[in-house]
């Protein structure tokens, strides 16, 4: 009876973080100000502060699916895990790749029949080669790619796992990417930071590892020096994004910021410790995360902003700060309702077809 208890919390605490990394996922990508250049200070603050509210989601994930890999590695060999990774996760992000490329030209048909712009016409191997570099690279869809060479690196040192040293080493190579944001010694953008992310699925199964140790030490710390932590890194990452929009770093909420990785910390500790109150059964994040993933992009690239266009609204906009917060509030609600009523109802759909939702 007790491993299954601990089987059970360990199995709810994991849905209830998958549910709430994918929430502040699509909150960020929801939001108006994302990528905006505003010259007001005040408006950099609202920016920053709003932003950074959800700027958990990404490490969260890495975290959860390292976990999930600590039970996994107990029953599958590094070569089965990859094909049940490549089965379950790669073979829908083509579908969905697929669909976004489809998309993108039917909106440059749309262009040319309206405008008479004859790009798609004129070099179209250029605007193939352009589209799909965009897309991959340029898009939340290079994510699952990035997730997916992650878990592949840290399965070709898997004999190394249970090592501290191995750890260090990857903390090491994540803590590179937090100061190449000032010095820019490689690309700096979180989407190409592909062994900055490694690390965090290596603590997650370190923390599956040692996971009664681990809850004992949530469970008798206070409340107070979680909510503390939670407070004093929150601070110091919109401080550290300020400060980086003066200086007209482009890196501001870039993920792998320091503060931010110490903020998303103070988080998961925090949401393992109150897990329950989300109640994420309802929302059913073991059959549908990855589902919400893949259409919240195309939801959000090509379907909420044409429910929007009649009412004369238009993402690049600049508007009053009060409408584009509360336009991105819509759009989130708009495009995550949309996301996980269309991945359960794919996903209770006929298995022919299901299976693009991913697991």
């Amino acid at each position: 009876m007790q491993n299954t208890n601990k089987a059970t919390i360990k199995y709810d605490f994991i849905d209830a973080l998958r549910f709430i990394s994918m929430v502040s996922i699509v909150m960020e990508h929801s939001s108006l100000l994302l990528g905006k250049n505003f010259t007001s200070v005040s408006d950099q603050l609202v920016q920053v502060t709003t932003i950074q509210l959800f700027k958990y989601g990404t490490i969260i994930f890495f975290l959860v699916s390292g976990f999930l890999i600590g039970d996994k590695f107990e029953t599958y060999s590094s070569g089965e895990y990859l094909k049940r990774r490549w089965d379950n996760t790669f073979k829908p992000w083509v579908f969905w790749f697929v669909v976004a490329i489809g998309l993108n030209y039917l909106n440059l048909y749309i262009v040319y029949a309206k405008f008479g712009m004859k790009d798609i016409l004129q070099d179209p191997w250029g605007t193939f080669l352009h589209q799909l570099y965009d897309t991959l690279f340029l898009t939340s869809l290079w994510f699952i790619v990035n997730f997916l060479i992650c878990i592949a690196i840290l399965l070709m040192f898997r004999r190394y796992i249970d090592s501290l040293i191995f750890g260090a080493i990857l903390c090491a190579f994540s803590l590179f990417y937090s100061v190449n944001l000032y010095y820019v010694w490689v690309p700096p953008g979180h989407t190409v930071a592909i062994f900055g992310f490694v690390f965090y699925l290596w603590l997650g199964y370190k923390i599956n590892k040692n996971f009664a140790a681990f809850t004992n030490w949530v469970n008798k710390t206070s409340t107070w020096y979680f909510a503390l932590a939670f407070l004093v890194t929150y601070a110091l990452s919109c401080w550290e994004s300020m400060a980086m929009i003066q200086h007209h770093n482009p890196e501001s909420m870039n993920t792998l910021r320091f503060t931010n990785i110490l903020y998303t910390l103070a988080c998961f500790v925090l949401f393992f410790k109150y897990y329950k109150i989300f109640h994420a059964e309802l929302f059913k994040p073991r059959m549908l995360t990855f589902g919400i993933y893949f259409l919240h992009h195309i939801l959000l690239n090509h379907v909420v902003p044409e429910i929007f266009r009649p009412l004369g609204y238009h993402n690049e906009d600049y508007r009053p700060m009060w409408q584009m917060l509360s336009m991105s509030l819509v759009q989130f609600v708009v495009a995550y309702g949309l996301s996980i009523g269309l991945a359960y109802l794919i996903a209770k759909g006929p298995k022919k077809i299901s299976w693009i939702v991913g697991q």
